[in-house]
């Protein structure tokens, strides 16, 4: 009776997978920080503010570009956003007005007004902070700035920030490219990993590979200066790397 009953559960369960068509093949993914679905998740207790950040996370993934930044009114034109909160005209704007600045008391989100006087929007890790404080210099730059060094409160035992660097700027933190953060903090400063991800972002080359050769290059020719641990962007670094690469194929290395 214990085989039948166990059977019948399982036929059961087979058949109702088939009744929910779940995901569709070959969906994409957008990459959300750890804290925002652990900590911040327990702190924030308004509705909206959940739902517009994370539509703001998924639009700021789509720009391709660092550091990628939104306006209000790509929400307020957003049809998702207003069937989210069943909500339109001002009714809508004053919602998302609000959910927009929870996020950005929180810390979550970073406004930033920009030369036009429009409010731009930037999801607020440290990389895109300092990103933000090069590209808006003067009035019009208006960046938060907190006590911690980090966005978001390290928890104990956590993993470096150069995860959370990886995640942020160039893509999902698989199992198998943590195992190869891990393996590169063993030969490379966790500070020279930092800037050679933020040197793939800027350059738009959200791969491992060209982040590697940017580290073997700093590593064996030095930094383009020649002194390690500056700010790789103060001078051309993607013309170095491309310079580099050609030099490594002429040696046979592929």
């Amino acid at each position: 009776m214990t085989d039948r009953g166990e059977s019948s559960v399982s036929g059961s369960t087979r058949e109702g997978i088939h009744d929910v068509p779940g995901f569709p093949a070959g969906y994409q993914s957008t990459p959300v920080p750890n804290p925002l679905l652990s900590s911040l998740l327990e702190e924030i207790d308004d509705l909206d503010e959940l739902k517009v950040t994370l539509r703001a996370i998924w639009f700021l993934h789509q720009r391709r570009l660092f550091p990628a930044s939104i306006r209000a009114d790509d929400l307020l034109s957003d049809r998702t956003t207003a069937a989210m909160l069943h909500a339109a005209g001002p009714q809508l704007e004053d919602r998302v007005s609000a959910a927009l600045e929870n996020a950005t008391r929180r810390g979550t989100l970073l406004a930033v007004r920009g030369e036009d006087g429009a409010t731009l929007y930037f999801l607020n890790s440290d990389a895109v902070r300092r990103a933000v404080e090069k590209s808006f210099p003067g009035p019009a730059r208006d960046v938060p700035r907190r006590d911690r060094g980090e966005t978001w409160p390290a928890e104990a035992g956590s993993q470096p920030s150069v995860f959370a660097d990886y995640e942020h700027n160039i893509g999902t933190l698989t199992p198998a490219v943590a195992d190869t953060l891990r393996d590169a903090l063993e030969t490379y400063t966790e500070t020279w990993i930092r800037d050679a991800i933020t040197t793939a972002a800027r350059a738009n080359a959200r791969s491992w590979n060209y982040i590697a050769a940017v580290l073997r290059g700093w590593a064996e020719e030095g930094r383009p200066d020649g002194k390690p641990g500056t700010d790789p962007d103060a001078n051309r670094s993607d013309e170095y790397i491309r310079r580099y690469l050609a030099a490594q194929r002429a040696r046979g290395n592929r």
